[in-house]
């Protein structure tokens, strides 16, 4: 028998996007991966744990890892703006795998290591830690994460007419410059 693994995670996401957390059953799981229930359960112990290998594995590999790239970044324009580009293109794109995550988030189903809102503070605050670590005047990086956080979840609470991802490369670098502005005025000169 073939690893079943990518093809239940996959079907996990499918399912907790369409019907939540709460709502969702390893039965529904397990015929969306087109597995026995006994093998999702072979796999991953109970359905929180499978949700939080979902989250996790998306978060980290999404977020975490380019916030770090990015942060070596020598100008924090440019560091804003591929943050705020990368994320804005990834919340467009997952729009409902996102607003999933955030409701869950809110309604207090998610333990704080898969918590939306925290994972995406943290991941900016070491990557905003990381890169003005070699300035001499050094912003408040906790109030700069919080800025940037509100950002990307203001982008999934009120989305555009047309997705970000969707948008002319114009109409993308004007929004960038915009919200960097915003974010450059927190950055002591």
């Amino acid at each position: 028998m073939r690893d079943k693994t990518d093809q239940i995670l996959n079907a996990a996401i499918k399912v907790f996007i369409s019907k939540g957390f709460l709502q969702s059953t390893t039965q529904e799981i397990a015929k969306e991966a087109e597995v026995a229930e006994v093998t999702l359960y072979r796999k991953f112990s109970t359905k929180q744990n499978l949700f939080e290998i979902v989250v996790k594995k998306a978060l980290e590999n999404e977020f975490h890892a380019k916030v770090m790239k990015f942060a070596e970044e020598p100008g924090t324009t440019e560091f804003f703006k591929r943050i705020l580009d990368d994320r804005f293109t990834a919340l467009s794109r997952n729009h409902m795998l996102a607003k999933t995550l955030l409701a869950e988030s809110f309604m207090g189903h998610l333990a704080d290591e898969i918590n939306f809102p925290v994972i995406i503070f943290n991941g900016l605050k070491k990557g905003l830690d990381i890169h003005f670590a070699r300035f001499e005047n050094k912003p408040d990086t906790n109030l700069l994460a919080r800025q940037i956080g509100g950002i990307l979840l203001g982008s999934l609470t009120f989305p555009p007419e047309v997705p970000y991802y969707k948008q002319s490369k114009q109409q993308k670098e004007e929004l960038l410059n915009v919200q960097v502005h915003a974010l450059e005025i927190f950055i002591p000169r």
